[in-house]
């Protein structure tokens, strides 16, 4: 089987041909994982919000009006947020949003002052962590009745989206430097809601299954706005995306372009020079109807454990195996140590797990890890540079592998994709088309970080793809 093409493959990745059991036995089952989505939190009624942009000393300096959703990579915000949940319970959630570009030292000056400003808020309200927290949300309590959430860009919980109206839009640099500079937004699906976020003015940013925006401020009260529709965009996402559109240049009208009809005047906005292609969405999901709700892209991240071997034993079998003391003693070749059959050995069973990343980004990706992306038109298991050097890495690799297959399959259905997906694992980095679905993806921290150039591979090339079925019937004979 090592001669076969998957199988090289894999003997190059891992230095070995990795192989492992033919059952899924993972802690939950597929079903659940493709039904429940981790972080969308359940529908709130927002009573009032507010937000400002805070320094670290402290200073809070106010929004201009109707731009409240608009944040910037080089500033930190706090917003006080005071709702309803579903069952009526009036609670308050206050956040410290930090861009990327912020320091740890910086964000740490700031916590003092946001604390102050969430006992503040806190005043005769009732405060209860999150649902949409995540181990990536830092939660910080400043009293005993008040909680502060710092939130790093791009990792913002559903409740700070329904604070700011449930989109919002993340800009590069800061708003005094980029407020007349021309940009462009790619709208994407965030914890049931959407995210616009700044990317390269240029062709090669753009995919087929998403909405995009390009401004070009002519005047501080004028903006020329292209809308672009990608071919695989549904009309939830176009919707949203109008909407903006017309936040951004009030009175000003907005002119729509469908993907492979864009006029001279907006690839001269995109410095088109003609050798740069969009990227295409999978013939399967052209001219889709759409399902927003369904179509962010999901991170899964596998792990074992070996599985202590159970024997069940009684009181009465335990009394009766007990060796008296004037027995003779047990010959020496049972009593040796890590003997192959000694019942003292390591077992080879292992327990499996799976668990959602919500929200996520590449730092995600750690190098020893076993991961698994949904990426709507097809599903990627990402087996981490470092992965073979980790205790039950091949039963972690296989089960990621059979889990993908099965969720492929299942997603079709359970929520109306337009075809199965295809299921294949990627043996080094991303392709364009993948990367482009990620919030902030940065060439230069590349898919692995620096463990990836630890195990000798460069983040920003692309590897082979093999197909997930190949895989299982190289690695369990499927």
């Amino acid at each position: 089987m090592i001669d076969l093409p998957a199988g090289r493959d894999l003997s190059d990745f891992f230095g070995e041909v990795p192989k492992s059991h033919n059952q899924l036995q993972l802690n939950t089952d597929t079903q659940t994982v493709l039904r429940s989505r981790l972080g969308e939190s359940d529908k709130i009624k927002t009573l009032r919000s507010s937000i400002q942009e805070i320094k670290s000393d402290g200073t809070l300096i106010p929004l201009p009006a109707q731009q409240e959703h608009i944040l910037y990579e080089n500033s930190m915000y706090i917003c006080t947020h005071i709702f309803y949940t579903a069952n009526m319970t009036r609670m308050a959630e206050v956040y410290l949003w930090c861009g990327d570009r912020i320091s740890e030292s910086t964000i740490h000056e700031t916590q003092v002052h946001a604390k102050r400003i969430a006992r503040e808020a806190g005043a005769g309200q009732k405060y209860a962590p999150s649902s949409s927290t995540t181990s990536r949300t830092k939660e910080l309590t400043s009293s005993r009745s008040t909680q502060l959430y710092i939130i790093d860009q791009a990792r913002e919980p559903a409740n700070f989206f329904q604070a700011l109206g449930g989109i919002v839009i993340t800009r590069r640099g800061s708003r005094a430097e980029s407020s007349t500079a021309p940009y462009m937004l790619c709208g994407r699906p965030h914890m049931g809601h959407i995210a616009f976020d700044e990317v390269d003015r240029s062709k090669s940013s753009l995919c087929s299954e998403y909405p995009y925006i390009v401004a070009r401020p002519i005047t501080l009260q004028e903006t020329k706005i292209w809308l672009w529709k990608g071919s695989g965009c549904g009309a939830t996402a176009i919707g949203s995306t109008r909407l903006i559109s017309m936040d951004l240049n009030p009175g000003g009208g907005f002119t729509e372009i469908d993907e492979g009809k864009e006029t001279a005047e907006f690839l001269s906005a995109i410095h088109d020079s003609g050798s740069e292609s969009v990227c295409q969405s999978p013939a399967l999901w052209k001219g889709k109807s759409g399902n927003w709700e369904h179509s962010s892209v999901r991170l899964f991240k596998i792990e074992t454990q070996e599985k202590p071997k159970q024997t069940a034993t009684s009181l009465f079998t335990s009394y009766f195996s007990r060796r008296p003391s004037w027995s003779a003693p047990k010959s020496p070749s049972t009593d040796r140590p890590n003997s192959s059959g000694s019942n003292k050995s390591p077992t080879t069973e292992f327990e499996a797990s799976i668990s959602e990343i919500a929200p996520f980004t590449q730092d995600d990706l750690e190098p020893e890890g076993c991961y698994i992306l949904d990426a709507n038109s097809e599903i990627l298991v990402l087996p981490g540079p470092l992965l073979s050097k980790q205790a039950l890495w091949q039963h972690a690799f296989v089960q990621a592998c059979l889990f993908s297959h099965d969720y492929a399959i299942l997603s079709a259905s359970l929520e109306d994709r337009p075809a199965i997906p295809k299921a294949r694992v990627v043996l080094g980095g991303l392709p364009r088309e993948v990367k482009v679905k990620f919030r902030r993806w940065e060439e230069r921290r590349g898919l692995w970080g620096s463990g990836g150039l630890m195990a000798g591979r460069v983040g920003g090339e692309q590897g082979g793809m093999v197909e997930v079925r190949d895989v299982l019937g190289i690695c369990c004979g499927l």
